[in-house]
């Protein structure tokens, strides 16, 4: 039996959900593999801690590793390396957005940073945007799950930056492009989305329900429906969760500027 840790993480209010909805994307994934899930459990810093059992455990361990990105040294990144990580304190500077990426040195954690310059460059055309207008563009919220592309790093005084990859840079940008609006609400479950849904009568309105990561979601707006205008109907169902709204004409008028 081996373990793994990845950087899916659990929230507070919905632990049991996490694990649960965790145990059944992977026994999908690993269908044709000879491999249990013997025990999925969190760590003090909610990161999943996942037991495998069987001949093809190894395999089944790699291909987390790949999907779902792990605890990673400072010293062991390289430049150029990709890594999966999750937006955190979104707004909460001026100079970028940090990102836990699993970064880790001797002494402590690293929060990577997605620096000003490099979000201009790839979510702004290079206009000089300003953060909180490019975060409210493009729905950014807490623990939105992405991968990165390590841009430099600096051992000693332990820091890492990165930019999007280009893969999650087109899915980022994929339903502006096609002049939809979207919702990304990271810390619920698909049956609670549902029930807002259905209670607010705003079913209709949702073209996909698609699945970011265990707890994350991105719905895709109709033609027409504006997304912001659906935050205050059916935010009241989410709790604590974090609401992000994917606005067309929001990226439109950054690339006038």
């Amino acid at each position: 039996m081996i373990t793994v840790t990845i950087l899916e993480k659990s929230y507070i209010v919905h632990k049991h959900s996490s694990a649960k909805a965790l145990k059944y994307i992977l026994e999908s994934e690993f269908k044709d593999l000879d491999v249990e899930i013997t025990n999925i459990t969190f760590s003090k810093k909610r990161h999943a801690e996942v037991s495998l059992e069987g001949e093809d455990e190894t395999i089944a361990k790699n291909f987390l590793i790949s999907k779902f990105g792990t605890l990673r040294s400072i010293a062991d990144l390289e430049v150029g390396d990709k890594i999966y990580g999750r937006f955190k304190e979104v707004g909460g500077v001026k100079f970028g957005l940090f990102v836990d990426g699993g970064v880790f040195s001797s002494t402590k954690e690293i929060d990577a940073l997605y620096p000003l310059f490099e979000m201009r460059e790839q979510l702004s055309e290079g206009y000089k945007s300003s953060l909180i207008n490019m975060i409210k563009a493009y729905g950014i919220v807490d623990n939105l799950p992405m991968f990165f592309e390590i841009t430099k790093k600096q051992v000693i005084g332990s820091k890492v930056w990165l930019k999007l990859t280009e893969e999650s840079l087109q899915w980022l940008k994929e339903p502006l492009l096609k002049k939809r609006d979207a919702l990304i609400i990271c810390g619920t479950t698909r049956r609670t989305i549902k029930k807002a849904l259905l209670e607010t009568n705003h079913a209709e309105d949702i073209e996909v329900i698609e699945r970011i990561g265990l707890l994350e979601y991105r719905l895709i707006c109709k033609k027409g429906t504006r997304a912001d205008g659906l935050v205050p109907e059916i935010g009241y169902y989410f709790g604590r969760a974090k609401i992000g709204a994917q606005v067309s004409r929001r990226i439109d008028n950054l690339l006038k500027k």
